[in-house]
């Protein structure tokens, strides 16, 4: 069980279904989700998996040929190509860089004109906030969440860059997170589809693989043991919610808001995403602020550090989408 066999039923499976009956609107658009999550995964240079399920059983072309069928089209990828760019030499501690940049953004004459940023907007005012609650961002992906909580003088609220460069910097193993993934995918392949099943069987398989990587456990519980609140709701972009997932294994206050999911997650985590369109999610980790600005460097003496980008216009664009999300 795993990543590949869970995918090659799943969309097998799917396709059956599309090819031998009368498509409802809700079937088309999950279609065309699920043709959007193999796209997102090439945009991001992961190739293996559709390489496979083209090869074995013509998953792409097939997909593509049942939206034709209906006179449907995929989904663009309509997010904002950004390039690449240069970090410089330098660390900066992550909350005294978040400090400096919501102190830039205060008196930023431009707003980033992003219509997305509404949405996020929208995100946050979902998640709320309870003063019983502590809430943990997950950096890069939910910077932007975090300076809007930041921007309206909420307390007990973390920025933590646990991101897949922190995994393999603190386990010294490449593809660390991938480990650590493998249990939602063998919970769904197991039948677990209710969120109680589901979150007890990945934290019982979370647990060892943690254990085998003794630092990486000892750090995340200095992380979460400070924590007073009763309740820890930790906030990211979405997708398999692998890190909320494996914080939910060490600390039983863990729970988390996603912005959403992929479709075959959506009954198990409906209570925990704010939307069901999988298709708006590389749009919102590809802003600039989140996806190029800074990226993980080193943690130390429990203190993220991070590089930021060399470029003057990826600073101007990350500080204006800051603003953005302080009006």
């Amino acid at each position: 069980m795993g990543f590949i066999s869970f995918n090659e039923n799943y969309y097998r499976r799917k396709l059956e279904e599309y090819e031998n009956k009368l498509l409802s609107d809700a079937d088309i658009r999950e279609a065309k989700q699920l043709l959007k999550v193999l796209d997102d995964l090439a945009d991001e240079g992961y190739t293996n998996l559709n390489d496979r399920m083209e090869a074995d059983f013509s998953c792409l072309t097939r997909l593509r040929a049942v939206l034709r069928r209906r006179g449907e089209i995929p989904f663009p990828i309509d997010h904002e190509r950004l390039s690449d760019t240069v970090y410089g030499k330098n660390e900066y501690e992550l909350r005294e860089l978040i400090g400096d940049l919501v102190e830039e953004a205060e008196d930023h004459s431009r707003v980033s004109p992003n219509p997305f940023l509404e949405e996020i907007h929208r995100y946050c005012d979902w998640i709320g906030y309870e003063e019983d609650t502590a809430y943990v961002f997950l950096l890069r992906d939910a910077f932007l969440p975090y300076v809007f909580f930041r921007s309206r003088g909420r307390d007990n609220i973390h920025p933590w860059l646990i991101s897949r460069r922190f995994l393999e910097d603190i386990t010294e193993t490449k593809d660390a997170d991938d480990d650590i993934r493998l249990p939602l995918y063998e919970a769904l392949e197991s039948g677990h589809i209710q969120f109680g099943d589901y979150s007890a069987y990945c934290g019982e398989r979370i647990l060892p693989v943690l254990n085998g990587h003794p630092k990486l456990k000892t750090i995340l519980l200095e992380l979460l043991r400070p924590i007073e609140q009763d309740r820890i709701l930790v906030i990211e972009s979405g997708y398999m919610g692998t890190i909320p997932m494996m914080l939910r294994a060490l600390d039983g206050r863990v729970d988390f808001r996603l912005f959403t999911t992929a479709p075959f997650l959506y009954e198990t985590y409906r209570d925990r995403i704010f939307c069901r369109k999988y298709e708006d999610l590389r749009r919102f980790e590809t802003l600039y602020s989140q996806d190029l600005f800074m990226r993980y460097s080193s943690y130390r003496g429990g203190k993220f550090y991070v590089n930021a980008s060399a470029d003057g216009s990826v600073k101007e664009k990350a500080v204006s989408e800051i603003a953005g999300m302080m009006r």
